[in-house]
Formats: structure tokens, C-alpha cells, sequence
């Protein structure tokens, strides 16, 4: 299903550009193109540290450290290349666990509030794109947030679901910062809010199309999607897709394949 779906996702995509004439050197063509992304590759650590910080806390029972959150989250994105559904992640996360049912409970609110708050900003770019908006729903999900972070709140005291929620807001910033940072580079006449708002559109339906390859033709496929409206030339939009893809999952990825096999290792003793 995840082959498919790709395959369909990147032959919507030739039937909209030519690929064959997007020529990649126009990355490094672009004004201050080598301090934008050696910033956002200076950010991805602080990305993914996040999201091992988030998943340690989700878990006290195992009393895990930081750096063996690290590991986990990054050996489950390596696995998702190999292992479908994204179990690759649940893989990672999950083996040679104290308690696992209490980890898979924690993973599984993890994965809710993450793409609950996807669903909110991304809402909220479908809205704009369909015309159903106004500006007031620019305050819809700040004011949910804040409605939510009180509810979460225990005998007035931060519950870990709270602080959860509040890295996982602070992460759901810095990823579309740096996307931001790449799509401004390429698409600079248009205003900062419609690219904020193809973001948001982008990372819905990446979170919940299935493909393979860490989302690769969903991601583009999607930009094109919105962006085509406002763009004399839309296949621009590829080269930032295909960036931000190789900086935020690639390059992790690829270091998550070492502790793929620590974690073998581990399980052997």
C-alpha cells in the first residue's frame, strides 16, 4: 500500500512538472542559500533531541536516560526505511523494554498528541485553501492549546503529559522554522503567512498518507498541491521538499542505523 501510493504520489507529480529539467543546482543559486542550511542542519539535532527528551519523560517507569532515548528514537527512524506502518519506530522504541505495555501506552499518547496538534494547524490550511477562513482562526489553536495545557495541569502542577504536550508544540514550531527557513529562500515573493500555511498543509497530509522512503513523494506531491495557485513555476517548490527531506530524515536516519545495530547488540547479551 505504502509502494503504491508513492508510485501514484510521484506520478502526480510528473504530470505536473518535468522532472527531468529541475535543475538542483539552483539551491546553491539562491542568496545566503549556504547560511540557511547549514542553520537548519544546525537545528535538526535540537529536532530530534526533542522528540528523545519528549519520549523519556513519556516513559519514568523505565527510568531511561536521555542519550538511551536518543538512540531508541533515532534506530526507529532508521527502521522506518526498512519496516512498514511506521513499526519501525514502534520497533526501536519499544525492544528490550521493563514495562511494555506501559511504553506502548506512552508511545501511543505521544503519536495522539503530536498529530493532534498536526491536525489543528493543518486544519486550518485546509480552511484557507477551500476558502472557508477568515483571520480569526488564526487564534483557534492557540487558543485550544492553552484550554488543554490548563486541563493538563495536576493540583496546579505541570502533570508529564503537560510538559509532553509543550515539547511536542515546541517541536511542531521548530521543524516548520526550518522548512520556513528553506521555502523562503526559493519563494520569496510570497507573504510569510501563505507559506506558513502550506507547512501546515504539507505535514497533515504527510502524517497521514502512508508512503515510504521517510515521506518522500507525499511531502512534495502535497506542496504542489497548494502552492501551484501561487506560483508561476511550481516545480521550485521540489528543490526546498527535497532539502528539507535530506536534513530532518535522511541525515538522521542514517546515523539511527548505528544504534540499530547497538541495539541488536544489546538484546544478544
Amino acid at each position: 500500500m505504502k509502494i503504491m501510493i508513492t508510485g501514484l504520489c510521484i506520478y502526480f507529480i510528473g504530470t505536473r512538472v518535468d522532472i527531468f529539467n529541475i535543475n538542483l543546482s539552483e539551491a546553491f543559486d539562491q542568496p545566503d542559500a549556504v547560511i540557511t542550511y547549514l542553520l537548519v542542519l544546525v537545528l535538526m539535532p535540537f529536532n530530534w533531541a526533542l522528540e528523545a527528551e519528549k519520549w523519556r519523560m513519556s516513559i519514568p517507569h523505565e527510568a531511561s536516560s536521555f542519550q538511551e532515548a536518543w538512540h531508541r528514537v533515532l534506530a526507529g527512524l532508521a527502521l522506518n526505511w526498512v519496516i512498514p506502518l511506521t513499526l519501525g519506530d514502534v520497533g526501536g522504541r519499544l525492544l528490550n523494554v521493563r514495562n511494555p505495555k506501559k511504553s506502548a501506552g506512552a508511545l501511543l499518547i505521544n503519536r495522539t498528541i503530536l498529530l493532534s496538534i498536526t491536525l489543528l494547524f493543518g486544519g486550518i490550511s485546509v480552511l484557507y485553501y477551500f476558502g472557508w477562513y477568515g483571520h480569526w482562526v488564526l487564534v483557534v489553536p492557540l487558543v485550544l492549546i492553552a484550554v488543554v495545557l490548563l486541563m493538563l495541569r495536576n493540583d496546579g502542577k505541570p502533570s508529564i503529559w503537560l510538559r509532553v504536550l509543550v515539547l511536542s508544540v515546541l517541536r511542531y514550531a521548530l521543524f516548520t522554522f526550518q522548512f520556513y527557513l528553506i521555502l523562503r529562500l526559493f519563494m520569496p515573493e510570497l507573504s510569510w503567512h501563505l507559506v506558513l500555511l502550506g507547512i501546515g498543509w504539507v505535514f497533515l497530509f504527510r502524517s497521514f498518507i502512508p508512503s515510504v522512503f521517510g515521506h518522500f513523494g507525499v511531502r512534495e506531491a502535497s506542496a504542489i498541491v497548494f502552492f501551484q495557485a501561487y506560483l508561476s513555476d511550481v516545480s521550485i517548490v521540489l528543490i526546498p521538499c527535497l532539502i528539507i527531506w535530506l536534513i530532518n530524515t535522511v541525515i538522521p536516519s542514517l546515523i539511527g542505523t548505528v544504534y540499530v545495530f547497538k541495539l541488536k547488540l544489546n538484546i544478544a547479551q
